[in-house]
């Protein structure tokens, strides 16, 4: 469902996502940008991909799961930090105009943490297993 609610998003708000970070003039930007990049290509592939694998019985893929998780909000919020700092304005109001971003920066990032902090205490009560 992750996958899903990723790629329907990134599909439907595609100019917010497919982006060239090499456009912007600022060294500073330009790495925001990256991580960035990076960050909804690793949310939105590599976190399913650590969940099936840990449905799979993978407890070495249990601590890829926060980085996949946090890259992509973190890097918005790094991203902010370099607009605001660099022009002095924010563009925060894209979560109250596009309401759908509250839900993949914000409520997946935070379910899948639940889902890990779970999925690893029950390992660890249940099976003994050492994470």
């Amino acid at each position: 469902m992750v996958f899903v609610i990723y790629w329907a998003v990134i599909f439907t708000y595609t100019d917010f996502f497919w982006f060239q970070p090499w456009e912007s003039s600022e060294l500073v930007r330009q790495l925001s940008l990256w991580l960035c990049l990076i960050g909804w290509i690793t949310a939105s592939i590599g976190t399913p991909l650590t969940l099936f694998a840990i449905s799979a019985g993978s407890l070495k893929a249990l601590t890829f799961l926060p980085i996949t998780a946090l890259w992509w909000p973190a890097s918005v919020l790094i991203s902010q930090v370099v607009v605001f700092t660099t022009t002095g304005e924010s563009y925060l109001n894209y979560l109250f105009v596009y309401p759908i971003f509250i839900l993949t920066d914000i409520a997946i990032p935070i379910f899948l943490l639940i889902k890990w902090s779970r999925i690893k205490e029950f390992l660890v009560l249940h099976e003994g297993a050492s994470l």
